[in-house]
């Protein structure tokens, strides 16, 4: 699968995630130097279980009170970061981000 991180205030790709869930390895092509807005920071080689750290962060967190509401409100069934990123594209009320899938 291939993802795209980007800002979308500036329509700026600030990260390419290619992860391959066969081989469960996860390749970045970086388009900033700015570590802070990079997916991974200065982690240039991010592992598969970075990447999965990574999805989580821009879900909604598990602990959320009536989280089967919400997770039934946008069409998943259990907490899966991979599946709710699919729906939301990972966009979080702290940034203007967003973690877009570009191909399955």
């Amino acid at each position: 699968m291939k993802f795209i991180y980007v800002n979308e205030a500036t329509n700026a790709v600030i990260t390419e995630i290619t992860a391959d869930y066969v081989q469960k390895k996860i390749s970045i092509v970086n388009h900033t130097d700015d570590a802070i807005d990079r997916a991974f920071g200065i982690n240039e080689h991010p592992s598969f279980d970075d990447w999965n750290r990574f999805l989580e962060s821009r879900c909604v967190p598990r602990s959320r009170g009536d989280i089967k509401t919400y997770l039934k409100t946008i069409g998943v069934d259990w907490y899966d970061p991979l599946s709710i990123v699919k729906k939301t594209g990972g966009r979080m009320a702290e940034d203007r981000n967003a973690l877009l899938l570009v191909e399955e």
